[in-house]
């Protein structure tokens, strides 16, 4: 998109000015941007899919960078070998064994040991030419005969003094040039006492006069950095200036006159050049837009149009204001003017006493000239003014993402401009972009200062927690540079969370940068698919600019600080507006429980981790054939603890089975449903041989697996509750019934899908339902795509055509994937480091790596989900994510080194893990779940999305 060139007219009295027309030579495009940094190609591009590509990252803080080309992704470039380097007259080259050039150096193909030789040999070429060239040897003694011999004689014979002759004549120039600069001669002409035409600052002028437009002479207006031709430098914002010839026509206007001419503003250089205060700049262009409209819709013909783009500096496409981004003229097209809104009388009203206050250059004088809160009632009351100009800010803000996106970053990020119903965006390799942007609570601190007082006050980490997603690819820390120079905690804050996010979010890109290029800061935090800022008005403008997940934390003590409170609610889709300081909620550890800790033993505990009857068959193989010592007197993998390493206050508590009829009678469930492959068979049984109900299960394959308990609950109101599961490979029904040795699903027609739908959505009172699916997916992305979405409209079908389902609780567990050599394990890992490096793919490996990405879509997706409270039949879906607790236990496993020469397996299976084991801890997750679900409920707390 081109910012073309409005008309640029001479002001002058009402009803006498004249227009004149000019055209701009050049065109300023987006391309002309800010980023020198060309986006890596495809095939260097991180996707979630690729975990491994996450095993090596950045573990020290970041320098904090002035440059406004800092990209969310990392890049890497390609470097020169280091023997160019080190040899750059041309000793780069590489050889082979036979001394055969491979390479070439910078001189040609020459190796540094001929590189004199080379230089010599093209001289004497030279010297031979201009003997050519001037004549015989009878002419030899001819003054060009001597001129081209001294010039072979001054030519350089050795790299050094070819680079000292290159820099000479470089310097040359560069002194050549900058002697014919405006400045400098302007300079010289005043040493030398001739008089220097200054520049004239006319705050209270109009654009007037019959001086020629700046674009007769474009050059020297931007070298000159003055608002007219004539030399004025307008001190003053348009709409403060536009009120004043306002005022004027009005009185014209009420004396009679009904016609004037047309009268052009163009915003001052400062508003458009300011690179610390973008929110009070962008207002300030808008409150004389909003006057444009105003005072045009009674004919007094007073024009507005930024023109930012004449302050680009030589033409160096350097344009780092967001302002200077935005439409010129600025988009109005779509939003009509509300008839009524500001008659001459208000717009009089709104000029004088703009004109009248202390500060007549505030943007709030016009677009709150009432303010913005009803301080008695402490209510909103935005009025038709600013209410008027909220789809120009959104509308021209997207505008400015969108080309931002097609241009600078098109390959790096995705606009979330899209319908919340439509789930059929996603692919493989999108990524998802976290951004937490760090601000001063309000604008007006100058880096130019020394000091200045910036208010900074920040978030506890569990409520970035909350909102950022474990799906993000990336996590983005954007810091204002006045924020990172005034702001008191602002930088250490910034290093804390950068720190922090590595742990939290271990499979993510983590980056943290101050950006001074305001155009960058602002369209990092537009196009983001989340965003979460504390209390600031660097994030006001970008959130109401955005239709994703947005979080911008608000002051309400004594009264509310900014207008983004009193936005209307089609402003709120995605747009939440928490009070500050944040509240934990009871029920909010279920966002924060097992994301960070680690497991560690504990002999004490292990008692109350054995089975009361061993499981049968191979589920229970390792553990029927242990012999218990002195030493060992529990099989080592059901011996350790899983502990919190942050959020102490939500731990994972070993469960009972009191503690779960007390959730289940708490929430009036009757059944426990669990639906999925073999990993979900395990984890029912392992919930049935805890509560002392694993007889008669069968895992032979000739039996169907699907089995139904009754598990009393003594004193409660249920009673009892049924615990079922029901094995489907992909959550799909292909219409047919599978049996044993029948399978009926999946693309070879080797998996097992047996009915559920009818069975859950048929059943009489409220239940549980617990699925996963993913691990018989391989690496059909777009048959897990098609089939989560199927799941999800399955389960508002139920909900529509029973109303009991709309009662339901709902949980997705994640899928964990398996460990190479699981044979070879006797312990835990550590720490994420430890497991990453193991990490493999393939379909050998049964496709283990494509796991996390399956997660991370089934999350987006349960998050759309839950957020279509006005459109969906069905409940919410909550998140049961043992996938980090799984991933650090390679002990365990079928195969696993505990199990025995009896229990042996061919081939080896490191995915199932045996009973009782690591499973176990998965339910004793969801009952820990299930009782912040039921909190929340009882306390009638929004049920907020997994996270």
């Amino acid at each position: 998109m081109s910012l073309q060139w409005p008309k640029e007219g001479n002001t002058g009295n009402p009803g006498n000015a004249t227009t004149k027309e000019h055209t701009n030579p050049t065109t300023n495009t987006m391309a002309r941007n800010n980023n020198r940094q060309a986006d890596p190609p495809a095939s260097e591009r991180r996707s979630y899919g690729r975990i491994s590509s996450h095993i090596q990252k950045q573990q020290h803080d970041p320098p904090v960078d002035d440059d406004s080309t800092i990209p969310i992704m990392g890049t890497t470039r390609q470097l020169l070998p280091p023997s160019v380097l080190r040899n750059p007259g041309g000793g780069g080259a590489y050889s082979n064994n036979n001394n055969e050039t491979k390479v070439s150096g910078i001189n040609g193909g020459f190796a540094s040991s001929d590189a004199n030789q080379h230089i010599e040999l093209r001289s004497r070429r030279i010297s031979a030419r201009s003997r050519a060239k001037f004549g015989s040897d009878e002419k030899k003694d001819s003054w060009m005969h001597t001129a081209a011999d001294k010039l072979a004689d001054w030519m350089p014979r050795t790299p050094k003094a070819m680079v000292v002759t290159f820099c000479a004549l470089l310097g040359i120039a560069c002194i050549a040039q900058l002697s014919s600069h405006p400045a400098v001669t302007g300079a010289l002409e005043s040493a030398g006492g001739v008089t220097q035409r200054k520049l004239q600052r006319n705050p209270t002028s109009d654009e007037e006069g019959g001086n020629p437009d700046f674009l007769d002479d474009f050059d020297q207006r931007r070298r000159r950095a003055a608002d007219l031709a004539d030399g004025t430098v307008f001190a003053e914002p348009a709409h403060t200036r536009m009120c004043r010839s306002i005022i004027t026509r009005l009185d014209a206007f009420d004396a009679g006159t009904t016609s004037f001419e047309q009268l052009i503003f163009t915003e001052s250089e400062y508003v458009c050049r300011d690179p610390d205060s973008p929110y009070t700049s962008v207002l300030n262009m808008f409150a004389a837009q909003l006057l444009h409209e105003a005072n045009n819709q009674i004919g007094l013909n007073v024009d507005y149009t930024h023109r930012c783009a004449k302050w680009e500096r030589f033409c160096t496409g350097n344009m780092t204001t967001v302002q200077f981004h935005l439409p010129d003229p600025l988009s109005m097209n779509a939003y009509a003017w509300q008839d009524g809104c500001i008659d001459a009388a208000m717009l009089r009203t709104i000029c004088t006493n703009s004109l009248a206050s202390a500060d007549p250059t505030d943007p709030d004088n016009i677009l709150f000239p009432s303010g913005y809160l009803d301080t008695d009632t402490n209510t909103c009351n935005l009025g038709c003014y600013f209410n008027q100009v909220l789809p120009w800010l959104r509308n021209n803000l997207r505008i400015v993402a969108t080309d931002w996106l097609n241009t600078v970053e098109s390959r790096a990020l995705t606009f979330w401009l899209r319908n919340a119903a439509e789930f059929s965006h996603r692919e493989k390799d999108d990524m998802e972009v976290s951004v937490v942007g760090l601000s001063c609570a309000e604008e007006g601190c100058d880096m130019t200062q020394e000091s200045c007082v910036c208010e900074f006050t920040p978030l506890p980490n569990w409520v970035y927690a909350m909102h950022i997603p474990r799906s993000s690819t990336n996590v983005a820390i954007v810091v204002s540079p006045t924020c990172a120079k005034f702001g008191e905690g602002c930088t250490l804050h910034a290093q804390e969370l950068y720190h922090f996010f590595h742990t939290l979010y271990p499979r993510a890109d983590i980056t943290y940068n101050v950006i001074t290029a305001t155009s960058s800061w602002y369209m990092r935090m537009i196009t983001a698919d989340v965003l979460v800022c504390p209390p600031g008005e660097g994030c006001l403008l970008p959130a109401i600019a955005r239709d994703a997940y947005t979080y911008v934390y608000e002051k309400t003590d004594p009264t509310v600080s900014t207008w983004l409170t009193c936005v209307p609610d089609n402003y709120l889709t995605r747009l939440t507006v928490p009070t500050y300081p944040p509240a934990f909620v009871q029920g909010d550890c279920r966002h924060l429980r097992a994301r960070i800790g680690a497991w560690s033993p504990d002999m004490a505990l292990a008692p109350s981790l054995q089975y009361s009857s061993p499981v049968d068959g191979y589920l229970g193989c390792a553990d029927t054939n242990f012999v218990a010592t002195a030493e060992d007197p529990y099989r080592p993998p059901t011996t350790y603890r899983w502990d919190e390493s942050v959020w102490a206050t939500c731990p994972v508590e070993v469960m009972t089975k009191n503690e779960l009829c007390t959730q289940m009678d708490r929430l009036g469930l009757t059944r426990m449903l669990f639906v999925g492959d073999h990993t979900t068979m395990t984890q029912a049984v392992s919930l049935a041989s805890i509560l002392g109900q694993n007889s008669d299960i069968s895992l032979d394959t000739s039996v169907v697996p699907n089995f139904t308990k009754t598990i009393t609950c003594t004193g409660t109101t249920i009673g009892s509750f049924e615990l079922s599961y029901i094995r489907n490979d992909r959550l799909e029904e292909p219409g047919t019934t599978p049996s044993p040795g029948f399978p009926n699903c999946g693309p070879t027609n080797e998996q097992f899908c047996y009915p559920w739908s009818t069975d859950y959505s048929s059943f009489a009172g409220r239940q549980l339902l617990i699925v996963n699916t993913g691990y018989h997916w391989a690496d059909d992305w777009q048959g897990y795509i098609t089939n989560f979405q199927n799941f999800v409209g399955v389960i508002d079908d139920a909900a529509g055509a029973n109303a009991m389902r709309k009662n339901d609780v709902l949980m997705f567990r994640t899928s964990v994937p398996g460990h190479k050599e699981c044979d070879l394990h006797n312990g835990v890992y550590a720490h994420y480091g430890e497991y990453c490096p193991r990490i493999v793919n393939g379909a050998f490996w049964h496709w283990w790596g494509e796991l996390p990405p399956y997660n991370d879509y089934a999350i987006r997706i349960i998050n759309e989900w839950n957020l279509l409270n006005t459109v969906k039949n069905g409940p919410n879906i909550e998140l049961l994510d043992p996938w980090l607790m799984s991933v650090l236990r390679p002990d365990g496993h079928l195969s696993g080194s505990d199990a025995g020469p009896s229990c042996t397996l061919d081939p080896k299976e490191c995915m199932l893990y045996s009973l009782p084991g690591p499973v176990d801890w998965w339910n004793h997750l969801l009952v820990q779940q299930l009782a912040d679900v039921g909190t929340h409920l009882e306390n009638s707390n929004p049920m907020q999305a997994w996270r």
